[in-house]
């Protein structure tokens, strides 16, 4: 039994470092712009996520990434005498990412995927009051940049257009 948890141990060790080198993750905030444009209401919402990504670069030039955003900022607006508070609860995507490395420090980049988000609404005014939530799923894509400090951290902006059911959002990273 011992033998069989050293040679395991062993090949972790061995196997980490290789696994490590395309592995990548980091941390931010997102800053979100939806575009309300229905019958009878038209402005923006305007919110705000903590953001974190993780993804693997097959290469130089090719990555899979997954998204996770969580809202931390909502936005209170008021449309025609109704009272409402707008925010993102999650947003979650998978993507495939094009890359072109400039140098050893800085990679532009270039993705597109799925995501599915969940939006909550609380609306009163009129004699009334509810709350709805609505979960739909969609395209994400974008470009953005990273610039490497040191060879563990870096910085990374980008824009992603979120195009869910009838919603449009622009989405701005930092991380």
């Amino acid at each position: 039994m011992s033998r069989s948890l050293i040679a395991l141990a062993a090949l972790a060790t061995i196997s980490a470092p290789a696994f490590a080198q395309g592995l990548y993750a980091d941390a931010g905030y997102t800053f979100i712009n939806i575009d309300v444009d229905e019958p009878g209401v038209s402005g923006d919402v305007d919110l705000g996520a903590l953001a974190g990504h993780v993804g693997y670069n097959f290469s130089e030039w090719f990555a899979l990434e997954g998204e996770a955003l969580i809202g931390v900022q909502d936005e209170d607006a008021s449309f025609g005498g109704i009272n409402a508070s707008v925010g993102l609860n999650y947003l979650v995507g998978a993507y495939a990412k094009g890359q072109v490395p400039l140098g050893e420090r800085v990679n532009l980049y270039a993705r597109a995927g799925l995501v599915q988000a969940e939006i909550e609404a609380e609306v009163s005014g009129g004699g009334f009051s509810g709350s709805e939530s609505d979960s739909e799923t969609g395209a994400g894509y974008g470009a953005g940049a990273e610039f490497m400090l040191t060879p563990a951290l870096g910085l990374r902006g980008d824009y992603t257009r979120y195009d869910i059911e009838d919603t449009e959002a622009d989405a701005f990273t930092l991380a």
